[in-house]
């Protein structure tokens, strides 16, 4: 028995070992991302001409950089940095129609780009100012509601410190305490090496059992970067067009990183189906919960916001078409 014991703990500590080496040979080898690659050319060739610009590209591709590919994130920047919008901030009619996200239009995602500039100013600023960070005070900072910028959402946020982190160098940024963001990528990749079981360790938000799960691995295998776990585990989660192999199903082992220390769990379905199914069902509650307290609760804050909002529409004269798309966007960006 004991002897079992130890070798179980032998094995344990073998496989932790061969993790961490895979995990450092990826970012020892790693190829910069779309916007890390343009971003090291602009600034060998001087285009930025100070900390405040880095940081505010940055933040902008950051933004771009959710629901769609790195490459058409990229391309958005691209052309709103085309349109100048380091040296001001843009008008709408300055900007030129840009790539949509998911469930977006190009209007839309270029109408809610140009309200969210002065914010992106504004957080830029702040950032260049300070200079000395840990990372989860600037995540702190992103989510405050002094700086927040519209649809700059947690795993954004994240790949921002990161950059932030990684390419500005006039900034001091601890990453110890940075946490590696969990999405459908990293849940997936983590299930098939034996981090975390679906059955068991199910995510729902910061703080859900498998959230403690990765966050601990990351700090005990790296102290001072756990940010290094991060892109090696949803990298791999990725499609085959973009370099992937752990699918949602039907894996293709051969190529991976981690191919010769996955154990291989779960890879007759998608562990995520599993694991993750919980998000919605907790989205849901908290909806019906909001509705029960409005009822016998005095006006929200956000009905109020909302009434004023209505109320400046009406002394505009908005109406028809135009008044039905801004309450739409007024909804997306206070949600």
């Amino acid at each position: 028995m004991e002897h079992d014991e130890a070798k179980g703990t032998n094995a344990t500590k073998e496989w932790i070992g061969q993790f961490r080496n895979v995990i450092l040979r990826y970012n020892e080898q790693r190829i910069s991302d779309p916007f890390m690659a343009w971003f090291r050319e602009q600034d060998r060739k001087g285009t930025f001409t100070s900390t405040f610009e880095r940081i505010l590209i940055i933040l902008v591709d950051a933004r771009f950089d959710q629901q769609t590919t790195a490459e058409k994130a990229l391309e958005n920047t691209k052309r709103v940095f085309k349109a100048g919008v380091l040296k001001k901030q843009l008008e709408r009619n300055e900007i030129p129609l840009l790539i949509p996200r998911q469930r977006v239009t190009s209007e839309q995602w270029t109408d809610l780009f140009c309200e969210a500039v002065p914010k992106l100013y504004r957080l830029a600023a702040r950032i260049e100012e300070i200079k000395e960070w840990s990372a989860e005070q600037l995540l702190d900072l992103m989510r405050s509601t002094s700086y927040k910028v519209p649809y700059l959402g947690t795993k954004t946020s994240r790949l921002a410190v990161r950059w932030l982190y990684e390419l500005v160098s006039d900034l001091k940024i601890d990453m110890s305490d940075y946490k590696v963001p969990i999405d459908v990528l990293v849940y997936r990749v983590a299930c098939r090496l034996g981090v975390i079981d679906p059955y068991l360790d199910k995510y729902y938000g910061e703080g859900s059992p498998a959230d403690l799960k990765i966050q601990s691995l990351a700090k005990v295998l790296f102290p001072d970067d756990p940010w290094f776990l991060d892109e090696p585990l949803w990298s791999s989660g990725r499609q085959p067009s973009e370099g992937g192999h752990c699918f949602p199903a039907s894996p293709d082992h051969q190529g991976c990183i981690f191919e010769e220390m996955c154990p291989k769990r779960f890879v007759d379905f998608d562990p995520s189906k599993i694991g993750m199914e919980l998000r919605a069902d907790i989205q849901h509650k908290k909806a019906i919960s909001y509705v029960r307290k409005a009822k016998v609760a005095t006006i929200t804050d956000k009905q109020k916001r909302f009434n004023e909002f209505v109320q400046q529409l009406k002394k505009q004269g908005i109406t028809g078409e135009e008044y039905r798309r801004r309450i739409s966007e007024w909804f997306r960006t206070n949600p």
